[in-house]
């Protein structure tokens, strides 16, 4: 089978496909080059508009205050704590700092010439996206396939890092982030999709049903969730009695 095929074929969420890479010998290598062919659409297409962007740095500018502003909002609607409060309206009164911050960053001579430097950019961004893809996929496996060996499962580290793999295709979706308006929701279907494809090849690699599947996929990063809620609610308090002591 191709990788466009097997592409093709996770996207419908083919029971066949999860069984061939579980039981292909060259399901890894597989795998890696369903991952390095997402990774390098993904890469180029970004890299060629951070290009186009870079040569207009106020846009850069805004693009990143975009973002910044899109997380204060997210901390505002989990805001439950005075402290907090007051935390998010450090960080409302920070923005112009930060666009004359980027804005020095940008304006900085580069040691290389300007067309050398916007290459190896465009190149970076386009090699670091496979291993990007690579380094967080490998990471949810790893989790997945110990929380399912104690959950009773079988099935072997390498059948899961096969299949496990397939959960980078949406990810091909990542490529039209650039796009304001589709970044949110275009990344929360690529994840949740990518959620999908783990838990049927969790199923199939360890032989679960769906709800045992789940559990093993949700299990750890649900762990970490709450520790890195709690970590972060730690900061916020010292930062903010940090502030009132200055």
């Amino acid at each position: 089978m191709s990788v466009i095929d097997t592409f093709n074929k996770t996207l419908m969420l083919n029971q066949s496909v999860f069984i061939e890479m579980r039981d292909a010998r060259d399901g890894v290598q597989r795998g890696l080059l369903l991952i390095l062919m997402v990774g390098l659409l993904v890469g180029a297409i970004q890299s060629i508009n951070g290009l186009i962007a870079s040569m207009n740095p106020e846009r850069v500018v805004q693009d990143i205050l975009t973002s910044y502003r899109q997380t204060i909002e997210q901390q505002r609607a989990a805001a439950t704590t005075p402290e907090q409060h007051e935390a998010i309206r450090i960080l409302e009164e920070s923005e112009t700092f930060i666009a004359d911050l980027v804005r020095d960053l940008l304006s900085l001579p580069s040691a290389l010439p300007r067309p050398v430097a916007l290459l190896l950019q465009v190149l970076g961004q386009t090699v670091s996206a496979p291993l990007s893809y690579l380094g967080d996929m490998l990471l949810a496996v790893v989790l997945t396939h110990v929380a399912a060996r104690q959950l009773g499962g079988q099935g072997g580290i390498r059948a899961m890092v096969a299949v496990g793999s397939l959960s980078v295709a949406p990810h091909a979706l990542d490529a039209l982030t650039f796009i304001p308006i589709l970044s949110f929701p275009l990344g929360v279907i690529a994840w949740g999709w990518g959620l999908i494809i783990l838990i049927n090849g969790t199923a199939v690699v360890h032989r679960f049903d769906t709800g045992r599947a789940t559990l093993a996929v949700l299990l750890y990063p649900s762990l970490l969730i709450v520790l890195g809620i709690l970590f972060s609610c730690l900061l916020i308090v010292l930062l903010t009695t940090l502030v009132a002591t200055v």
